[in-house]
C-alpha cells in the first residue's frame, strides 16, 4: 500500500506556512475588526461526510493526483490564522476499493501519517493508534524546522480523511484541541462507504 503513503497534502501543507508568514505582516496592521474573519466555526461538508469547527474563513479546492491505483481527487479545505502564523487543514481522498480491500486498515493509516511527516521533512515526535465511531485512526506530531505538526487520519471504507494542524512550535493555538475532537463523521456516509446497512 505504498500508494496510501504518498496521498498527503504537500503542496497545501508546504503553503500554509508561507502563506500565513506572508499576511502577518498584513494582520498586524488591519484593524482590530477583522479578527471576527478567524471566529470559530462548523463547517460542514455533505459530500465529504464530515463537520469540524474550523476557523472561518475556509477555502476549498479539489484537485487530481496520480497514484499506482489510478487518479485520485484530492479534496482540501484550508483556514489559516496569520496574527498566529497557524493553519488548519481537512482532507478526503476516495480510493478505488479493489486497493485497499486487502490493506490492513491500521497500516494504510500509519503509512499516511509517517508520508506526511516525510513529504514536509518533519521529525517524527509522537505517533499513536486512535479510532472514530470505530474506524482505524493514526495520530502523528512532528517538527519541520520552527513548526509544529499535528495529525490525525482516518480510513473508512475506502476513504482516507485527513486532519493537520500547523502552528509555531511551543504556540499551539487556543482552539487545538476543540479542531481534532470535533471532527464527526456523517452516519449515513459512512454507511455507503463501508456497505453497511443504513438506520
Amino acid at each position: 500500500m505504498k500508494i496510501l503513503r504518498r496521498v498527503a497534502p504537500l503542496t497545501a501543507l508546504l503553503a500554509l506556512g508561507a502563506c500565513a508568514s506572508r499576511q502577518q505582516a498584513a494582520a498586524d496592521t488591519a484593524p482590530a475588526s477583522t479578527s471576527a474573519r478567524t471566529a470559530t466555526t462548523v463547517m460542514q461538508s455533505t459530500e465529504g461526510g464530515f463537520s469540524v469547527a474550523i476557523p472561518a474563513p475556509v477555502s476549498e479546492e479539489r484537485r487530481s493526483q496520480a497514484t499506482e491505483v489510478g487518479e485520485v481527487t484530492l479534496h482540501t479545505f484550508i483556514a489559516v490564522r496569520p496574527e498566529a502564523d497557524t493553519a488548519y487543514y481537512v482532507s478526503y481522498t476516495d480510493f478505488p476499493p479493489a486497493s485497499v480491500s486487502h490493506a490492513d486498515p491500521r497500516d494504510v493509516v500509519a503509512r499516511a501519517s509517517h508520508g506526511a511527516l516525510e513529504a514536509l521533512g518533519a521529525t517524527g515526535l509522537a505517533s499513536r493508534p486512535l479510532t472514530l465511531d470505530g474506524f482505524p485512526g493514526w495520530e502523528v506530531e512532528g517538527l519541520s524546522g520552527p513548526r509544529k505538526l499535528r495529525g490525525r487520519f482516518f480510513l473508512v471504507g475506502p476513504r482516507l480523511y485527513q486532519q493537520l494542524l500547523l502552528h509555531p512550535d511551543g504556540k499551539p493555538p487556543h482552539d487545538a484541541d476543540g479542531f481534532f475532537e470535533s471532527f464527526k463523521l456523517d452516519p449515513q456516509v459512512t454507511a455507503m462507504l463501508t456497505g453497511a446497512p443504513r438506520s
